[in-house]
């Protein structure tokens, strides 16, 4: 090759006519007299080749700047520093959590990164109780899988009302921005489908299965793929000669979707309804051969190691000092019976109700029982709430009669067949799988006022007759003064639950289900002197945040609609209040939620209103009556299994209700109340036994987490590291940022440069917002309430992507990557260079596409002792070498890179390489295991079905003959599918090195001036006095009943020494940092690393300076808790990078241990 081709590696060229910008070349190679194929990489990351002229090639090296011998040390620190923080994943083991506005806790660490993200193909259900934070769980899972570059595209699947509350949250708390896909983005699409237009997309799942919506979106291929609320998605087998599975479109669209997803969770509090076949079957959307019979499935997710199911209850979930997250809670009915007056208006409703949305077929009937249960939902929530829905729907009508008169025939005809269902341009589709908790309020209205069963204009005018006269019924009862319900809610603020509540110290919740009703009671409400907020459907997440700010802050009462409710956490608040219960059961535990969650410090008291001469309110009054005798059987958790158990004893309450209300008589009434008086806790526990599930049933291991907390909170860069650089790269960039006087950041202005499509973080992560009002690296601040409405920034912010992506396009212009910049050390007695790479680990997927595996950024020093590895942040250790000092640098030659980059790859890469390999073909041998298992046994069924119709056939019934045939074809098709995908397990065992990338070096010298007092207190002292101080420290931690362990050889940032721990009778665990400075001397001032002292700041009181004067001879131990806050006159020094610690400030803070002393003695 021409020496052309080895001048343009690595370099940064302009190639005219191949490229619109600058590229980088990584690969040349002749493919022919004076022709090159180049490989480059573009600014953005993405690989691409041309084939070029040498003479292309030569003109563009010509206009490149020769690279210079040194380049800028801080601008090498700043390229260093970039990448490490890309590469943070490695590093810090939670660092999702470390960077996102989540806590973290046990459970949700030990859910998402022992069980699902080390899994190369993730297919997985998540069924921990309600309130676990499943939602968090998998916004953690997300985040880190984008960090890891291992997903792009990701589509959410959420019930109707969901979506916004998942929008929200992972744009609040992971700075991730979806895309609610619905009606309108399909109708008005222009030319590209929404569902490949947006990468990162939500959707109500019963918008997305409709026929028309569903066979556009199977056609987009999706990365990760979320179903929350999975257990909707159902089917079963139905028996019969030839056995089929019945599968409804929720179940048919998550089936398509988890074919073309490479990773699948599904999320649910609630994985079974007490049908083997219909949990079998849910399962089977993780993979149908894998969980194909029950006893199959009970074997699979009973075994601890499975990686395919994980369930944990709430009264085992602790949190890192195994205290139990949730507190206790007590439920009480308030009963009350509506007046004569209001129970005549009851009765008249519900014949109205029953006569004119009265049972219809098909479609038509499924939005016309819909609509009758909203009607009589609005009757039992409050008179207001019932009068103006009737009046609503009066005037609705009649409007229509008009119209329908104006019509011709064929016209009228369409338009009266239409009536009974929900309009053209709505997302809802009625197909009868909806219950009335999967409709929001918007569809509730229109419901509500549009849906009728009419079928002639005569029939519409006798309704709209009949209505008006209701609405006048309502007005006469209203006039008679306050309705019965309105009185038992002043009862119940009377009781003495809510003295708080009465002496302003105590919140309260109200939940209502219709706006009309919030309204109502917010007015009467004030009037009584209570100071109010309300949060409904209409609200943006942005006015709910306010609200709920609002509401901490000032208000005493929250009255909020079902839909609201899912969005808001109000776990200071501990009073609650259904005035109107959900037919729905399972709804009530949502509620209860709301207060009754994690970081709940007061017990929780709910009360239930139930109007007990209604047929409903008698209904619910005896479902709670029973829940409440069961308590004890089911250990308190009577709500959270609810939905469980009334299915499992064959009770669909809602059903139960509406079926009573539409044929009231007394006995209908009497074999209601007898069917949930028949409920029994023990068919719960006999199902989970039987199944599974209860064996499933897993405990956190408290230890690991605690490990792994250890380990990210140790090492990780949030918030101080990425805190600085974002600075520096500000300063870089001429991004003007404020320190405000709260301490916050204030950017008043965001370049448009930080915010052009140009940036490819500008199209993967957002564009940054035009300018910050408060801004906070420390999510701590972020917790407080003065703070609520800043804005946490992380690496997965869109502005600190952007702006990390502008830097290093500028430092690429300035040939800073690959390049060498000089720095001093101070203790250096000699040159040395500390040498920079990435290298990456790269496995396989399931279609043999490679994937990123493992990555990180890693340090070799080249010294007179020859190579070996150093701490990756090991430039913040060290000071930009002034122009004398740089003088003394010596340059750096190709081979050093070589001979480096050969010893990475031997003595880190390959035994990285070799541990991720070991691990994934563990995973895919426990895979393989599991598939073989199961696809053997359906084999022994087919087989055995085979033998059957072929002796049937062969006594002379040709009738099996067809049976027998697809037996026979459906073993062959087995076999094929067990080929597939035993091949396609194997490829997840697939590991190799990747590419080894040379970031930069650093030409390391010692301190010009090396007897300079600042350069003299960062020397550290000799091996042996640093060694004796250390054996000081953990003997005396040992001594106090402490459990030491000695950190600093592992070079991982950490910023001390010694971690010791000890263990509380109360189960809790304390921990020290311990950083130790060892002197000869008796006294002196100390230095401390910018690590150390990032150290001391991070952990504040739980950080300890140890300093041992006389450590070799008579030592000293002098013990300063807290330095970072305690010490007096610390100053940063600036002739090297570092802090001097004055020997008068430990002397005058620390607690003297004479007992080293006296120990050496």
């Amino acid at each position: 090759m021409s020496d052309v081709g080895e001048r343009a590696k690595n370099r940064l060229i302009m190639l005219d006519g191949h490229f619109a910008h600058p590229v980088r070349v990584e690969h040349v190679e002749s493919i022919g007299t004076g022709v090159f194929l180049v490989r480059v990489r573009h600014a953005n990351g993405a690989p691409d080749e041309t084939q070029v002229l040498e003479s292309e090639l030569d003109a563009a090296l010509a206009k490149v700047a020769p690279k210079p011998e040194l380049v800028n040390a801080q601008d090498l620190f700043l390229w260093v520093e970039s990448q490490r923080i890309k590469h943070a994943f490695a590093h810090d083991p939670l660092f999702a959590v470390s960077m996102s506005g989540v806590r973290g806790l046990p459970h949700q660490i030990e859910a998402v990164y022992r069980h699902m993200l080390p899994q190369p193909r993730l297919r997985f259900v998540l069924a921990d109780d309600p309130g676990a934070g499943k939602t968090i769980m998998a916004g953690l899972l997300l985040k880190e899988l984008k960090l890891r570059g291992a997903v792009e595209r990701i589509l959410i699947l959420s019930p109707a009302p969901l979506t916004t509350q998942w929008q929200d949250e992972m744009l609040d708390k992971f700075d991730e921005q979806f895309e609610i896909v619905s009606g309108e983005q399909v109708r008005h699409q222009l030319g590209q489908s929404p569902w490949e237009r947006f990468p990162m997309a939500i959707s109500s799942i019963d918008f997305a299965k409709r026929d028309d919506v569903r066979d556009e979106l199977l056609r987009a291929q999706w990365d990760l793929v979320i179903v929350d609320e999975a257990h909707k998605a159902s089917a079963f087998t139905k028996r019969g000669r030839e056995e089929r599975v019945v599968k409804t479109k929720r179940y048919v669209l998550v089936e398509g979707v988890a074919q073309q997803a490479d990773r699948l969770l599904l999320l649910t509090a609630t994985p079974h309804s007490g049908d083997e076949d219909r949990f079998t079957r849910f399962l089977g959307l993780l993979d149908p051969d894998q969980f194909s019979t029950p006893d199959l499935v009970k074997k699979q997710i009973s075994n601890d190691g499975n990686p395919y199911f994980l369930r944990r209850q709430k009264e085992d979930l602790v949190d890192e000092q195994n205290h139990a997250l949730f507190v206790e809670r007590h439920v009480r009915t308030q009963p009350f019976q509506l007046s004569t007056a209001e129970y005549a208006l009851y009765q008249d409703v519900t014949e109205y109700v029953n006569t004119y949305l009265g049972s219809s077929g098909g479609s038509r009937g499924n939005a016309v029982a819909l609509a009758r249960t909203v009607l009589q939902r609005r009757l039992a929530s409050s008179l207001g709430a019932i009068r103006s829905s009737l009046a609503k729907r009066a005037d609705r009508l009649s409007d229509l009669v008009d119209q329908l008169t104006a019509m011709d025939p064929a016209d009228r005809n369409r338009r009266l067949a239409a009536l009974g269902r929900m309009p053209a341009d709505s997302d809802f589709e009625d197909d009868g799988e909806a219950e009335s908790d999967d409709i929001d309020e918007i569809v509730d209205d229109a419901l509500a006022t549009e849906v009728s069963s009419a079928e002639q204009i005569s029939q519409l005018r006798t309704e709209v007759s009949e209505l008006r006269k209701l609405v006048s019924h309502a007005d006469r009862v209203r006039a008679q003064g306050d309705e019965r319900k309105l009185v038992a809610l002043r009862e119940c603020l009377a009781r003495a639950e809510f003295e708080e509540l009465r002496d302003g110290r105590g919140k309260l919740l109200i939940f209502t289900e219709h706006r009309d009703t919030l309204s109502y009671l917010e007015d009467n409400l004030r009037r009584q002197g209570y100071s109010v907020c309300t949060i409904h459907g209409g609200h943006s997440p942005t006015e709910r945040k306010r609200i709920q700010h609002d509401f901490r802050q000032n208000k005493q009462i929250c009255i909020a609609t079902e839909a609201a409710g899912e969005g808001i956490n109000l776990q200071f608040c501990h009073l609650m209040i259904n005035y109107d219960l959900p037919w729905n059961p399972v709804r009530l535990e949502q509620r209860m939620g709301r207060v009754h969650r994690i970081g709940q410090s007061a017990d929780c008291w709910i009360f239930n209103f139930c109007a007990t001469n209604t047929v409903e309110g008698q209904l619910l009054a005896g479902l709670h009556a029973r829940l409440e005798a069961m308590r004890a059987d089911l250990d308190g958790r009577v709500y959270d299994v609810i939905g469980e158990l009334l299915t499992i004893n064959g009770i669909d309450f809602e059903r139960l209700v509406k079926e009573t209300l539409a044929n009231p008589t007394r006995a209908n009434r009497d074999a209601a109340v007898a069917a949930i008086n028949r409920l029994n806790s023990e068919k719960l526990a006999e199902y989970e036994k039987d199944t599974g599930i209860a064996l499933a049933k897993k405990y956190v291991d408290i230890d690991w987490v605690r490990g792994q907390n250890f380990l990210s909170d140790e090492r990780r860069l949030m918030p101080e590291y990425a805190e600085a650089f974002f600075l520096r790269a500000a300063s870089r960039q001429r991004l003007r940022v404020e320190r405000r006087a709260d301490q916050l950041l204030r950017i008043e202005h965001v370049p448009v440069a930080l915010r052009s499509e140009d940036l490819a973080a500008v199209k993967h992560r957002g564009r940054p917002d035009s300018e910050y009002r408060k801004l906070t690296f420390r999510k701590e601040e972020r917790s407080r309430v003065e703070h609520e409405d800043s804005v946490l920034c992380s690496p997965g912010h869109p502005l600190f992507a952007a702006l990390a992506e502008s830097l290093e396009r500028d430092l690429a212009a300035d040939n800073v990557p690959q390049g060498a910049a000089a720095f001093v050390d101070p203790g250096a007695l000699a040159p040395y260079f500390v040498h920079l790479f990435a290298y990456e680990v790269v496995g396989e997927d399931v279609h043999g596409a490679s994937e990123l595996a493992f990555a990180e950024v890693v340090a070799v020093i080249e010294d007179q002792d020859g190579l070996h590895r150093g701490p990756a942040d090991v430039l913040h250790t060290l000071t930009p070498a002034t122009p004398v000092e740089a003088r003394k640098a010596a340059a750096l030659s190709p081979d050093q890179i070589k001979t480096a980059t050969d010893w990475l790859r031997v003595e880190v890469q390959l035994s990285r390489s070799t541990a991720e390999r070991n691990s994934r073909l563990d995973q895919a041998k426990l895979r393989a295991s599991y598939l073989e298992e199961a696809m053997d046994a359906q084999k022994r069924r087919l087989e055995g079905r085979w033998d059957t119709y072929d002796a049937k056939v062969a006594a002379g019934d040709d009738s099996y003959r067809l049976q027998r045939d697809n037996a026979a074809r459906q073993l062959k098709e087995l076999k094929h599918r067990r080929a597939s995908k035993l091949e396609s397990l194997n490829r997840l065992g697939v590991v190799r090195s990747g590419k080894v990338t040379h970031l930069g070096s650093a030409s390391v010298v010692p301190p010009h001036r090396p007897e300079h007092p600042d350069v003299d207190v960062m020397r550290p002292n000799s091996k042996e006095v640093e060694e004796a101080a250390v054996e000081v420290a953990m003997a005396f931690e040992a001594e106090q009943g402490w459990e030491p362990e000695y950190l600093g050889h592992l070079m991982d940032g950490s910023g001390f020494d010694i971690r010791s721990t000890r263990t509380l009778p109360d189960g809790s665990s304390q921990v020290r940092r311990i950083e130790v400075k060892g002197r000869s001397a008796a006294s002196g001032d100390v230095g401390l690393y910018r690590t150390e002292w990032y150290a001391a700041q991070r952990w504040a009181a739980g950080f300890w300076l140890y300093v041992v004067y006389s450590s070799t001879t008579n030592p000293v131990l002098m013990r300063v808790q807290d330095p970072y806050h305690t010490l007096p006159n610390v100053s940063e020094i600036r002739q090297v990078t570092g802090y001097r610690v004055p020997g008068a400030s430990i002397r005058a803070h620390a607690v003297i241990e004479t007992r080293a002393a006296e120990r050496e003695e």
